[in-house]
Order: structure tokens, then C-alpha cells, then sequence
């Protein structure tokens, strides 16, 4: 199988930027500790209010079992007041 990777993007409504990166910090822990995750980072830019996932998955169907969690949908529903955008989801592929 290969390993599914992503970068996804987070950027909050103006004013909600500390908010946002409490609620998404509490997807850290749970989710390493998830069958499947080979890592999982959040990062914040130098552009302010934006927040980035990097995230390694075993496979598709573990990355599926993620966004399926409890923690995943809790924390996304209370995130979408908080979210200026919809989550950009970029699913990558190593260029050799």
C-alpha cells in the first residue's frame, strides 16, 4: 500500500485566529495516536490566521478511519464558524 500524504489548509475569520489554533491543536494527540498516522504536524504561518496540517497515513482507508473519528468531526463542526474558508485538502505525491 502506499503511504497517503497531505497538506491541508486552515485560515480563520478575522479576529477568530487564536480560537482557531486552540481548537486545532486539540487534534494532535488523538489523532497520533491513531491507527495508520505516521505523523501528524500543525503548523502556523508568518501569514497571520492560517495554520497548516502536514500529515503522513499508512494507507487511504486509514486516512478515511481519521476524518471519520470522533475528534476529527467535533472539532471540524465547531471549526466552521471559526473558518474563513473551507479546509483546503492538497493531497501530495513525491516528484523524483
Amino acid at each position: 500500500m502506499d503511504p497517503v500524504r497531505v497538506l491541508a489548509r486552515a485560515t480563520a475569520r478575522e479576529g477568530k485566529a487564536n480560537e482557531l489554533k486552540a481548537l486545532l491543536r486539540k487534534m494532535i494527540m488523538p489523532t497520533r495516536a491513531e491507527q495508520g498516522c505516521r505523523y501528524y504536524e500543525l503548523f502556523e504561518s508568518s501569514v497571520p490566521g492560517v495554520f497548516y496540517f502536514n500529515e503522513l497515513w499508512h494507507s487511504k482507508e486509514d486516512l478515511d478511519a481519521h476524518t471519520e473519528s470522533k475528534h476529527f468531526t467535533e472539532v471540524f463542526d465547531q471549526a466552521k464558524e471559526l473558518l474563513q474558508e473551507p479546509i483546503e485538502l492538497n493531497y501530495l505525491s513525491e516528484v523524483e
